[in-house]
């Protein structure tokens, strides 16, 4: 037998993470090119009635919390990026499921 790529508590995290949409393709964003969370936001067309910045905050500290999403500060902004290792585990243990 083989041994998991992903704990159990590692793969609630995943789910946790990408549990919302938002979330998903913030990742997905990432994936591509490092953003901050004014880039992030602008690029998604989230309006004023839609998403607020805390909001977008919120999603982004649990993809931080989930360790999906990295980040590091650039004078005032902070500049986000996935977590690429975690996003391979990911990536293989999906795959044990074939």
């Amino acid at each position: 037998m083989t041994r998991p790529v992903l704990s159990d508590a590692d793969r609630a995290d995943v789910f946790r993470g990408l549990a919302h949409p938002v979330r998903r393709r913030v990742v997905l964003m990432l994936d591509k090119a490092e953003c901050s969370a004014g880039d992030l936001r602008k690029a998604l067309g989230l309006t004023p009635q839609g998403l607020t910045p805390q909001g977008l905050s919120q999603h982004l500290r649990v993809l931080r919390d989930t360790g999906l999403v990295r980040h590091r500060v650039e004078g005032r902004y902070r500049i986000y990026r996935v977590n690429a290792p975690a996003l391979r585990k990911v990536q293989r243990w999906h795959q044990q499921l074939a």
